[in-house]
């Protein structure tokens, strides 16, 4: 009599198998396999829908006028109690010649359009990039165009341009349209000292400011892979960071310098330093200095800048900003004399955590300068540093990039001698009760106050 070996389990007519979603799924067949769910099985979660179709929706963000960052600036201080009072704005007009330019592909639905993004708001379009965007619209570029993502004009600062143009290649068509464009802007395009492509891991939009966790190849087709920084004698990698409007921060060291005076025999460290220029250009003013970034492409512009200084006073640590570090560095006897100035420049996404400025604060540093553009962090940081007895000296904003509606303010701190804070050494034994003034004697009541008065003895009396 033959006997059916079942492999599964017997089911009700009346059930119905679901998974862990609750969507219906098939019955088994005898290879472990399911039957192909029908569509109107799959459970659909309005919810869901809803907020990715909210996500997908790009995010229209208002650009503040200069007036709506004073104010805004004005009301955090206010609000959160900053001690002091904000220095002059320092800023510089905006020029097209010395900000950076993009024409980036922009996607509507199935259409894909090229359009160019200025670097701030009302600039017009220089005459390079409208030469250039009109040559990609030609139809022998046709499919060079559609590989392209986005092409980065970086501004040297003296009128003249890098090219990073980001496409991906993936045939020999495209290859040869690259081929054909590079031509064209070496042969029609004197401002163009050079051009790169470059391609990035995850396929993202290239941004300088923004590269951490994506890794950028790049191969030059012409010219070389730095460029200068306007006439300064300095020069950068074009990977590396730069604001896009360089007007005013090419006056950046200048401003320092006058901010906190620094001596001969002083000593300047430069956190997130990027391509060094800020302290290459104080390094004639300090005995040593010291500058730390993460990035390769700021590790080999710093190392340009250094071989090109005359005082030969500089040094570059690639490394992330980190306590550990720090405290390794000034245990060292011969880094842990002098009078030391601490800089870090913030990113807008950048914050600095209690156990780093508790090191930064232990270092016993002269100066602590600090910028960032984020009012929260700043807020948190001027609390830190109180904490550590460091006192907030000056507020120095700055409008860096006018037109695109973003600040950041330069904070300068230094050590509380004097017990402002509270905290000075000498005075902790003292009570922190309020000691008020004693009355001061008057002419109507002196009269009141009794005097005893010790006649001095005589010889004579003495000797009895």
């Amino acid at each position: 009599m033959y006997k059916q070996n079942n492999r599964f389990s017997r089911r009700s007519e009346g059930s119905i198998a679901r998974n862990t979603m609750g969507n219906r799924i098939g019955k088994p067949l005898a290879g472990g396999k399911f039957h192909a769910s029908r569509k109107s099985d799959v459970r659909k979660d309005d919810e869901l829908e809803e907020k990715k179709a909210k996500a997908e929706k790009p995010v229209v963000r208002k650009i503040l006028s200069f007036d709506d960052i004073k104010t805004q600036v004005a009301a955090w201080m206010e609000n959160d109690r900053i001690p002091g009072k904000l220095q002059a704005w320092f800023t510089a007009e905006a020029t097209p010649e010395n900000s950076d330019w993009r024409i980036i592909k922009e996607y509507h639905g199935v259409q894909e359009n090229l359009v160019i993004d200025a670097p701030s708001r009302d600039m017009k379009p220089l005459e390079l990039v409208k030469r250039i965007l009109e040559q990609l619209h030609k139809e022998h570029l046709r499919i060079f165009k559609k590989a392209l993502r986005q092409i980065w004009f970086r501004a040297t600062g003296d009128g003249r341009f890098a090219l990073l143009v980001q496409v991906n290649v993936k045939g020999k068509i495209s290859a040869h349209g690259y081929k054909t464009f590079v031509d064209f802007i070496e042969r029609s395009c004197p401002e163009v000292i050079s051009c790169h492509q470059i391609q990035c891991l995850p396929d993202r939009l290239f941004d300088p400011a923004d590269a951490q966790g994506m890794k950028v190849e790049s191969k030059c087709s012409f010219g070389s892979s730095f460029m200068p920084i306007a006439s300064t004698g300095f020069s950068m990698h074009v990977l590396d960071w730069t604001p896009r409007i360089k007007d005013a921060w090419l006056n950046l060291p200048v401003r320092i310098k006058d901010a906190i005076h620094p001596n001969r025999e002083d000593r300047f460290f430069e956190f997130c330093s990027g391509p060094s220029y800020v302290s290459a250009s104080l390094a004639p003013f300090f005995k040593q200095v010291e500058a730390l970034d993460c990035r390769e492409s700021a590790m080999q512009s710093s190392k340009l800048n250094i071989r090109n200084l005359a005082t030969q006073n500089m040094r570059f640590h690639r490394s992330h900003l980190d306590a550990n570090f720090v405290s390794k560095f000034f245990s060292k006897s011969d880094n842990a004399e002098g009078r030391w100035t601490f800089y870090l420049n913030l990113g807008i996404n950048d914050t600095i955590n209690s156990e780093m400025v508790q090191t930064l604060a232990g270092s016993r540093p002269e100066r602590i300068l600090l910028q960032t553009g984020n009012l929260e962090t700043a807020s948190k940081a001027i609390k830190a540093f109180r904490n550590e007895g460091y006192m907030l000296r000056k507020n120095i904003p700055l409008y860096m990039e006018p037109g695109r509606g973003t600040f950041e303010i330069l904070f300068l701190f230094v050590p509380d001698r004097v017990g402002i804070l509270g905290q000075n050494p000498a005075l902790a034994h003292r009570s922190r009760n309020i000691q008020r003034p004693k009355e001061r004697p008057t002419r109507s009541n002196s009269s009141d106050i009794p005097h005893f008065v010790q006649k001095t003895p005589t010889f004579k009396q003495r000797k009895d």
